[in-house]
């Protein structure tokens, strides 16, 4: 038989190729190629029986024989590893069917490794088939191994024919119903990675710079993940999968297309991240390799028993849509009495910046934070009480957008400090071009206190 060549016609093709790509090095599959905008291989590397080893060798963790497998080679097992392996015995469907009437006592383990042994293919099978994470998250489980049917087994694109084949065809017509499928949409599953969020970045420019991008991005989650076990905590898939963005300075250079599938939704997202977006990210990973400025948005805050405001998750997604990050400035700026904020501001005033692209209010930036740092210098002229009460006035002012009051508190600091305030001149003209002056200089009107991290903007 000979070659077969895929094209990243689109994204289900280039994460095929990155999955394919993955089961022909894992098998020693010899006759392949990898080129800038094509795989070629052979049909006949790839078999149900391979497939399946390759999918209990890289899902082990998810496959319950293996941890049972493992728990057998104790020649003296104690009472909690025989409760486990009984436990894992049962876990799902296929293994009750075939472990259901036998149970572990400590003596019997070569008939459990004999029945696991017979019945290998069909556990790994039905397993990877029907977890939430595995092939269920992707496919229409009734289509592994099948070969192309007359709708796409991805979640989202498979469609009901008999019930609404009709309905979703041009004119009612049947025959005009538009379909793609293909055996090698199994290999798909095999380019993402996380843990219930899921992704593939879409970076298809040159083939081989997208299977090197996945692979990073698999290695960090892999990491994460067994230094998570170790701690006993469980990882944040999304968190990585940007701070990978982040630390792409290396590797991504341009708009990419990032494909999401969430374990809880029967369809995949698809987010375009701009070139513009991507740069912001990358600044996030400042200049200086011991310090991470992107590190201060990695915490939630609780709202209440049933919501936690999660800060990282909110500021990307703000970077991801060129969204600018008021809401959650001014939400900080309100509770930030004791100065907990005070970095996390400096970092998203910065954002703000950025996606406004305005080199110029960056000066002006520097110089509201020095005129705040001077005012707060004064404390003969300002006491303590007096500076938290303008800190507190200017806070209401800005999350109440009375813009007109913030102005005529800041003249009147001005006075009472005897302090000129340079930068006031461009929120006079244009508060709201220029609100990130306000935000820097209610950020920096504080006394330094050295349970706070500050950094100068």
């Amino acid at each position: 038989m000979g070659l077969e060549r895929i094209e990243p016609l689109d994204w289900r093709y280039s994460a095929a190729i990155v999955g394919l790509k993955e089961y022909l090095t894992w098998c020693g599959a010899s006759n392949w190629k990898l080129q800038d905008e094509y795989l070629e291989y052979n049909p006949e590397s790839i078999t149900e029986s391979d497939y399946l080893k390759f999918v209990e060798q890289k899902y082990s963790e998810d496959m319950h024989h293996v941890l049972v497998e493992e728990l057998l080679l104790e020649e003296e097992p104690s009472e909690e590893q025989i409760k486990l392996i009984n436990e894992k015995l049962t876990a799902n469907t296929v293994l009750k069917k075939i472990f259901g009437k036998i149970k572990y006592d400590g003596t019997n383990r070569e008939q459990i490794q004999k029945l696991i042994e017979e019945n290998r293919e069909e556990i790994v099978k039905e397993t990877y088939r029907n977890k939430v994470n595995l092939y269920r998250n992707y496919c229409n489980t009734n289509q592994l191994f099948e070969p192309g049917k007359n709708c796409c087994r991805l979640l989202g694109y498979y469609v009901d024919l008999p019930k609404k084949g009709k309905s979703i065809s041009y004119n009612f017509d049947m025959a005009n119903f538009v379909y793609e499928d293909t055996p090698i949409f199994d290999f798909i599953p095999f380019a993402f990675c996380g843990e219930r969020d899921f992704y593939f970045i879409n970076d298809n420019v040159d083939l081989r710079e997208l299977v090197k991008t996945n692979k990073i991005l698999q290695d960090k989650i892999k990491k994460a993940r067994e230094n998570a076990r170790q701690e006993g905590k469980t990882i944040d898939s999304r968190q990585i999968f940007f701070q990978t963005i982040i630390e792409s300075k290396d590797f991504m250079y341009h708009d990419i297309e990032i494909i999401h599938k969430n374990v809880e939704k029967t369809h995949f997202e698809t987010v375009y991240l701009s070139k513009k977006s991507l740069d912001i990210l990358q600044k996030l990973n400042g200049e200086k390799t011991d310090k991470k400025p992107y590190k201060a948005f990695c915490f939630k805050i609780k709202i209440n028993d049933n919501y936690y405001l999660d800060v990282f998750k909110e500021t990307m997604n703000c970077i991801v849509n060129l969204i600018l990050t008021d809401e959650w400035i001014n939400y900080l700026l309100k509770n930030n009495a004791n100065g907990n904020y005070t970095y996390v501001l400096y970092q998203l005033i910065k954002v703000n910046l950025w996606i406004k692209e305005d080199a110029d209010m960056e000066a002006g930036n520097k110089r509201a934070y020095g005129c705040a740092k001077a005012v707060a210098k004064k404390k003969d002229k300002v006491p303590d009480n007096k500076l938290i009460s303008f800190r507190q006035k200017l806070t209401s002012a800005l999350t109440f957008e009375d813009y007109d009051r913030f102005c005529d508190i800041l003249l009147n600091l001005s006075n009472y400090a005897d302090e000129p305030f340079d930068f006031a001149y461009d929120l006079f003209e244009d508060f709201e071009k220029n609100k990130e002056l306000a935000y820097t200089f209610v950020t920096a009107l504080r006394r330094d206190n050295k349970n706070v991290e500050e950094t100068k903007v």
